[in-house]
Parts: structure tokens; C-alpha cells; sequence
């Protein structure tokens, strides 16, 4: 498979629905890639930031739930409009993630059983992490 390197292209990317049961779920932005500053050019996954930065999955998941929000998208619009407006290298928000953070996230979502069940486990997160607020 050719390596992929993550771009601010829409084409790129994959609007996820976190429950395609509910009709007004909301929604991340999901791209798979190689960062543009990685020097091991390992290919991950990951979501758009409401600042228009890119976080990776496992990076993500070290952050508190109440951070959940950076990068739910409460309409496919909204997610769009942040997309045409980047141009250029993708910006990446770099966070350190141990052996231990992978290892938790594996867990996580092996634990879940499907990417159906994670998202709606995620969303249930988001949720939660809203009404505290």
C-alpha cells in the first residue's frame, strides 16, 4: 500500500457519522496518513480540531473527556466549512504518547467490538462531557 501523507484535502478525508441511527448525531472528521512532521513516516489515524489542527487517535484519547468537543462537528456544514478554509501543510497539535497510552487504546477498542460501537461509545462521552459543562 503507497504511503499516504495527511492533507488539508476534503478528498482526503471521511465525514463519520457517530450514530448513523440517529438522525441529528453529530460528527468527526477522520483522516488516515502520515504526519507532516514525522520522522518514522508511520501511517495513523486522524480527526480534525475545531482550530483546524489535526490530532492522532491515540493522542486524542489521552485527553480528557472534556476535550471530546475539539472535534465533534455538529453538522456535516460545519465540518465543510472548516475544510475549505485550510490551505497549505496540514498542522498537526503533537501531544506525547507512551507505550502505555497505545497499549490503553488498543484495549479500548478491542474492547468496544466494532467502530459502530466505539463512535457511539464515544459519543456517549461527548455527551456526558456536555452535560458537565
Amino acid at each position: 500500500m503507497p504511503m499516504r501523507f495527511l492533507t488539508n484535502d476534503f478528498k482526503d478525508c471521511r465525514l463519520i457519522k457517530l450514530d448513523p441511527s440517529e438522525a441529528h448525531s453529530p460528527f468527526v472528521v477522520e483522516q488516515e496518513g502520515v504526519g507532516p512532521n514525522d520522522p518514522a513516516c508511520k501511517t495513523r489515524m486522524y480527526y480534525l480540531q475545531h482550530d483546524g489542527k489535526w490530532i492522532d487517535e491515540v493522542a486524542r484519547s489521552t485527553r480528557p473527556d472534556s476535550e471530546i468537543g475539539d472535534i465533534v462537528f455538529e453538522s456535516p456544514a460545519e465540518a465543510v466549512e472548516l475544510l475549505s478554509s485550510l490551505f497549505g501543510k496540514p498542522h498537526v497539535r503533537e501531544l506525547p504518547v507512551t507505550e502505555a497510552d497505545v497499549d490503553a487504546y488498543i484495549a479500548r477498542a478491542q474492547s468496544a467490538g466494532s467502530a459502530e460501537a466505539a463512535f457511539r461509545e464515544f459519543l456517549a462521552r461527548y455527551r456526558g462531557a456536555k452535560k458537565r459543562k
